[in-house]
């Protein structure tokens, strides 16, 4: 695809640090530093109760818009992917277009994708955007999953933290070529699911039901066996060699596999920049998150060469190979919460 230019990206995530060989003590220790040697997970941000993913996500929205001195009126498009909505309806993203004082004639709409979002969303928008149905745009990832873990689940409670993304997209004739890759999966949609709480299982009788259930052999090995070819895959597809690539960023799952993968492709690690340390699996937020922490690297050219790698929950996956401009503003903020919020029942 052509025509999109990724102007900026902001990050939001709470202020409450979570220490997972502080604040669990009912695991052994030995439990929790065989949870840190492997998925790399050593801290995670947390949301209060109050706070949902659309409050990190307009946070970040709206100091990227000042960043770029965007006048809100002109953003024709808006998508929120997630997987922790405000509510079953109304869409989130009606709600976020009049918190962030959008046009009415703003496009606003939600996309149910976790691990695979930022992939999915940047190729809607781009999508959009090359056909003239939109001409500057807000692509919101984040997510909330605090608040469907059962933090007495081993398998789950010390991996996922919260935050909230926003970037900026905007039609462009100069813009470079992207190319895209999307896969899924669905015979694998209860590796990693929240069986209750939807129209399919309402009410359940067993509250832990409303917590999110993972078996995590199954997604490991998902993981290990579809990345390494989904990278070939899009080398092969966009005609670029490894060394012409200034970053790989992954979805930030795990960081022993981010590592097997990239030794496997043959990517130094120097061009893999790493989160999940700090803040674990964010789910939809994980890959934009990562690229603000990381900054651009300091060369003397236009563009840089960017692969996004998202997979997990679906199971959905896709890769991204992007041209990001040298003045492209990425920025990382901590979300003060707000009491007032636009909508309450």
């Amino acid at each position: 695809m052509k025509g999109m230019l990724i102007c900026g990206v902001v990050s939001c995530i709470p202020t409450l640090e979570i220490q997972n060989d502080r604040d669990y003590p009912w695991f052994e220790p030995s439990e929790i530093r065989k949870v840190t040697a492997m998925a790399g997970i050593k801290s995670r941000r947390k949301a209060d109760e109050s706070t949902c993913t659309s409050d990190l996500c307009a946070a970040a929205a709206t100091k990227l818009l000042n960043n770029l001195g965007w006048d809100p009126a002109s953003v024709d498009g808006l998508i929120l992917v997630t997987q922790t909505s405000d509510y079953v309806m109304p869409s989130t993203s009606c709600m976020l277009q009049h918190r962030l004082g959008l046009s009415q004639a703003c496009a606003s709409f939600d996309v149910s994708l976790g691990c695979s979002a930022y992939v999915y969303g940047l190729w809607l928008s781009n999508s959009l955007l090359m056909a003239g149905a939109c001409h500057r745009m807000l692509l919101l990832t984040g997510e909330t999953p605090s608040k469907f873990v059962n933090p007495k689940d081993r398998a789950t409670a010390l991996l996922f933290g919260d935050a909230g993304t926003a970037t900026a997209l905007e039609a462009s004739q100069e813009a470079m070529v992207a190319h895209y890759i999307m896969m899924t999966d669905g015979k694998g949609a209860a590796d990693l699911i929240v069986p209750g709480g939807g129209f399919r299982n309402r009410f359940p009788q067993d509250e832990s039901q409303y917590c999110v259930a993972m078996d995590g052999g199954h997604i490991f090995d998902f993981t290990r066996s579809r990345v390494p070819s989904l990278i070939q895959d899009m080398l092969d597809f966009s005609g670029k060699e490894i060394a012409s690539y200034d970053y790989f960023v992954f979805h930030q799952a795990n960081e022993y596999l981010i590592k097997f993968m990239a030794s496997k492709a043959g990517i130094n690690m120097i061009k893999v920049p790493l989160s999940i340390d700090r803040f674990g699996n964010t789910g939809a937020a994980s890959v934009p998150l990562t690229l603000t922490l990381a900054g651009l690297p300091k060369v003397n050219k236009e563009y840089f060469d960017v692969m996004f790698l998202g997979y997990g929950v679906g199971l959905s996956w896709g890769a991204v190979s992007i041209s990001v401009p040298k003045n492209c503003v990425l920025d990382n903020i901590e979300y003060q919460p707000v009491r007032e919020h636009i909508f309450q029942t």
